[in-house]
């Protein structure tokens, strides 16, 4: 079978996932045609190319995508979080995903 995983990601960690489908908690900071400015759980700017029939309902989302480069994902899905989103436990989400600890239930 094959692995349908997608890690969870920060700014810091988009390096290491070239052309792969990842995850990133993200609080949208503008938008415009089809490009968005985000910032990750880590406080790290990124670029989304969204979707075209994106359609924000809140200010945190999820994004689902391929990673194009260290900076820019590539949306493939979304999820809006709504506009309470604790960036700071986020980050440790991703953290804890990462930790080679925990490489059995990830």
């Amino acid at each position: 079978m094959a692995d349908h995983r997608s890690p969870r990601v920060n700014k810091a960690l988009m390096a290491n996932y070239p052309g792969q489908t990842v995850r990133l908690i993200a609080k949208l900071i503008t938008f415009k045609d089809n490009i968005a400015i985000v910032e990750a759980s880590d406080g790290g700017e990124l670029e989304v190319r969204l979707l075209t029939d994106f359609n924000h309902a809140s200010t945190y989302l999820e994004v689902i995508g391929q990673v194009v480069d260290e900076r820019t994902i590539k949306m493939a899905q979304y999820v809006n979080l709504g506009d309470d989103v604790d960036m700071k436990l986020a980050d440790q989400m991703v953290q804890i995903w990462h930790d080679a600890r925990f490489t059995g239930v990830f």
